[in-house]
């Protein structure tokens, strides 16, 4: 027999509609969504994380239906209902901060269009393949999307990761994550708790700050399946953003969609490593979580990352060099990729999907310095607002735009209609993410480490660095060796 779904008093109020018409109507919406999944109880959110909505009039008109079938996410009508309620807000007693991931655009930017070599991801030309420019209804759309929001109480942070600066939850905490690597990063990294939600739950998260428990709320949804171990080659010899993300991949494919603890990481990594690392492993995945043993605040044990049901014998999976190697050459042939065996000619070089960190932000910046973007080149850095800001005052925006680059917040390529993008238009970037998302779009993708990325945006060709060439080698020909290393409490070694 099901058993009937748990309220505190605020959500039974909220049931009620003693706290308004949209408490009500989102807290119905919920309850039969818990029902589905056997939750018994809510738990309390301190953060949603949602897809922004285009805010329109007579959405089934043909034409304008048309445009939102090109740039629409498909969520945006469920704000409407919302919207039209009086009083409807998310800033309250419930304690939860609500915001978005980027527009297709920044805001205050949106009409600007920049000729040859410039332009921006919203508005752009590449000389003798065409240009694209975002549907000015559209904008008029995301802004007053925007506007709607603002009026609610929702906080203006447009990023896919708000957890490394603007709201961070903390371990045992709950929030709601419609970004999939923001999912993984939280619970992984953070040890607070939320699965992947579908973008109908978060909208009714914001305005109640509650969901149903389950999946990855619960211990037993959390517990690593197996172990993935990576060689001490590949543990020593990790080092660019690329790297990180082929990294994620791999040990993804290794565990195949289960929960894995991950052995033998580096000592250090920042938070562009991790942020790397784990969005990238993320859409490998049925379960936002892995146990990165040293790093998971919830697994200082091997015991402890299987939830104490740890079997006498784990099923272990080894990561070498070769398999990240292999995983930038699958990267490189999603077709129509051109692929980074040889020297490539490049129209748009991109950094920041999932946003940018401070780090990958001065990287590029320290990259680029004294040199000139290739005319007709495009360079392309995004980031969330805080880092934006901190960056103009720290001189990185002068540097990367005086090389002719751009730098941007609020928004985020991978956002647009990239199937629009002029014919045969060639992206080189170091964003696993963005690779998958938009392969098979229309555009060709080249996937690799931000040293070759800014070169490929001064000479306008992407040429594989020397390193590649070096791990491209057959193992026997290269001079790394193993060593040993300490075990992990309740860890045994592994067999080759």
């Amino acid at each position: 027999m099901k058993k009937k779904m748990k309220l505190t008093k605020l959500q039974q109020e909220m049931l009620d509609g003693k706290h308004g018409e949209a408490k009500q109507f989102c807290m119905d919406k919920l309850l039969d969504f818990g029902k589905a999944v056997e939750a018994t109880e809510m738990v309390d959110l301190v953060l949603t994380l949602n897809c922004c909505p285009i805010y329109v009039k007579d959405r089934m008109q043909p034409e304008r239906l048309k445009k939102l079938n090109e740039y629409d996410l498909g969520h945006s009508p469920l704000y409407d209902p919302i919207f039209a309620m009086k009083d409807a807000h998310v800033a309250d007693e419930s304690g939860t901060q609500c915001g978005n991931d980027p527009y297709m655009m920044q805001l205050d930017k949106a009409k600007e269009i920049l000729g040859p070599p410039n332009g921006k991801p919203w508005n752009f030309e590449i000389p003798g393949k065409g240009s694209f420019k975002l549907d000015q209804e559209m904008v008029a759309g995301f802004q007053a999307g925007y506007d709607m929001l603002m009026k609610h109480g929702w906080l203006p942070w447009l990023s896919c990761n708000p957890y490394l600066n603007t709201r961070i939850p903390k371990m045992g905490e709950y929030a709601a994550s419609s970004e999939s690597s923001a999912a993984c990063y939280i619970n992984t990294i953070l040890g607070a708790r939320t699965n992947r939600e579908a973008a109908v739950n978060t909208v009714y998260c914001a305005y109640t700050g509650c969901l149903p428990k389950y999946g990855t709320h619960l211990d037993e949804f959390r517990a690593a399946k197996c172990i993935v171990e990576l060689t001490n080659e590949v543990r020593d010899n990790i080092k660019g953003m690329a790297d990180w993300g082929a990294l994620g991949a791999a040990i993804a494919e290794k565990a195949g969609n289960r929960i894995m603890a991950v052995l033998n990481l580096p000592k250090k990594m920042g938070p562009g490593a991790t942020k790397n690392l784990i969005s990238c492993a993320s859409p490998g995945m049925n379960d936002p979580m892995m146990h990165l043993m040293g790093y998971t605040p919830e697994s200082p044990t091997l015991e402890a990352a299987f939830k104490g049901k740890m079997p006498r014998k784990p099923e272990r999976y080894k990561v070498t060099m070769e398999d990240v190697v292999e995983m930038y050459r699958h990267l490189n042939a999603i077709a129509p990729a051109p692929g980074p065996e040889k020297a490539k000619p490049v129209d748009i070089v991109f950094f920041g999907c999932p946003h940018a960190t401070w780090d990958e932000v001065r990287e590029v910046a320290r990259l680029v310095k004294g040199k000139k973007v290739k005319k007709g080149v495009k360079l392309w850095v995004q980031t969330d607002t805080p880092t934006y800001f901190m960056a103009q005052h720290y001189g990185d925006t002068k540097t990367i735009e005086d090389a002719g680059g751009h730098i941007f917040h609020q928004t985020c390529i991978a956002m647009s209609p990239i199937r629009h993008y002029p014919k045969d238009t060639v992206i080189a970037t170091d964003s696993f993410k963005y690779v998958k998302l938009g392969g098979g779009f229309g555009p060709k993708w080249i996937y690799g480490n931000p040293e070759a990325l800014v070169n490929a945006a001064v000479t306008g060709v992407f040429t594989p660095t020397a390193r590649w060439e070096y791990w491209s080698k057959p193992r026997k020909e290269r001079l790394a060796s193993e060593k040993e290393r300490p075990l992990y409490q309740g860890e045994k070694p592994m067999v080759d």
